[in-house]
């Protein structure tokens, strides 16, 4: 479910207040038809405000993957999330760390474009067991954008979704 869906034109901005949105989210949980789900997930803004806490307090969260990409600035952000998850007792299942590297197709040598990588460093200050980087990878959004996003890929998130699926496993 999304905003865009429901909007006249899908290219004008959403330009609304904290208790708006707060109300959307709520909505959203209370008055869609999931049907029978096993997973939900949703994906908020980065930050601190008014989603992620309207989430943590409104919706059954039984943890949150914090994605993020390798900046130092992210970094601090990174460490602000996981701290507010900390602080409303909901677990951090791990991180995914987007447009980590990119493979150059001609050498294979690995290129850090966004700087080097932190995400283990973070990981470990924050005790978070599971971490996955992803790379840069044209092809996969020339797919996205075709809108054959099921045509993915998705090994490294496959294998990144095992490993969290066993570590809440041995937690029930």
């Amino acid at each position: 479910m999304s905003i865009n869906v429901l909007l006249e034109d899908e290219n004008e901005p959403v330009i609304w207040r904290g208790p708006v949105i707060s109300g959307t989210v709520r909505q959203f949980w209370t008055e869609v038809a999931w049907g029978d789900v096993d997973y939900m997930f949703v994906d908020m803004p980065p930050g601190t405000g008014d989603v992620p806490l309207t989430v943590f307090q409104s919706l059954p969260v039984e943890g949150i993957v914090v994605v993020t990409s390798p900046q130092d600035l992210v970094s601090m952000i990174v460490g602000k999330a996981v701290r507010m998850a900390q602080m409303m007792n909901v677990p951090v299942l791990g991180l995914v760390e987007n447009l980590s590297y990119f493979e150059c197709p001609d050498c294979g040598k690995r290129h850090e474009i966004f700087g080097a990588s932190h995400i283990e460093e973070v990981a470990g200050q924050y005790g978070i067991e599971q971490v996955v980087r992803l790379p840069i990878l044209p092809s996969q959004a020339q797919l996205c954008d075709s809108g054959c996003a099921d045509e993915l890929d998705n090994a490294d998130l496959e294998s990144f979704a095992g490993r969290i699926m066993k570590s809440l496993e041995k937690e029930a």
